[in-house]
């Protein structure tokens, strides 16, 4: 099954002129390093946006994967961990999205924006792709718990990026049919990307120094 799920999110792509990756959590770059990864291979040309939300370690990750940094850096500071902090922070990204569209996305009027995951980066990504009038790509798309207070904030950040988003990347049956009442494009990848990464991982020799 590996290499499935990359390949399939990249086979959907094939069609957009540029592919704008926007993510901001540790997490989130973990398990879209494969489909980065994929990209490169492929020689598919992709802007990578990071929102800021997490910078430790992002660095060691990006090196772990062979992959670069990001084309764009929304924010500089400290990692945002509480939501007070998150909510000052996910205003201010989006205005500043709306007021430098061109230079985040690179003047693209025919893009796609793809997103991870239920962080407030996922959908901070979603409103920024719908705002500059682009497609969304939802990956890992799907999950609920059906409990907005368990997990909270992740299920209604779920659900409010199943709203924005146009193509639906979900890991299994059961994640598909939880997407399917909302429009677009709903494409079952079968398995997480985290399994890609896994298989990276164990495949990669450790370096010595």
């Amino acid at each position: 099954m590996q290499g499935q799920v990359h390949n399939l999110v990249t086979i959907a792509f094939i069609t957009f002129t540029m592919i704008h990756i926007i993510l901001g959590t540790k997490a989130q770059l973990i398990k879209m390093a494969p489909v980065m990864q994929a990209l490169n291979d492929r020689g598919m040309e992709y802007r990578f946006i990071s929102t800021g939300q997490h910078r430790d370690t992002m660095e060691e990750i990006l090196d772990n994967f062979g992959l670069r940094g990001p084309d764009v850096v929304l924010y500089r500071g400290k990692d945002i961990t509480s939501i007070p902090k998150m909510a000052l922070w996910s205003l201010r990204l989006v205005w500043r999205s709306i007021l430098s569209r061109d230079i985040i996305f690179n003047n693209d009027n025919n893009g796609v924006v793809l997103v991870h995951g239920d962080t407030f980066s996922t959908l901070l990504g979603a409103l920024m792709g719908r705002f500059a009038g682009l497609t969304v790509g939802h990956v890992e798309s799907g999950l609920r718990s059906f409990d907005l207070f368990n997990p909270f904030p992740e299920e209604l950040t779920r659900i409010l990026t199943f709203k924005l988003s146009d193509k639906y990347f979900c890991p299994g049956e059961w994640a598909l049919n939880n997407v399917k009442r909302y429009r677009g494009i709903h494409i079952n990848t079968f398995n997480n990307t985290l399994m890609d990464a896994l298989h990276h991982a164990i495949n990669t020799k450790p370096t010595t120094n």
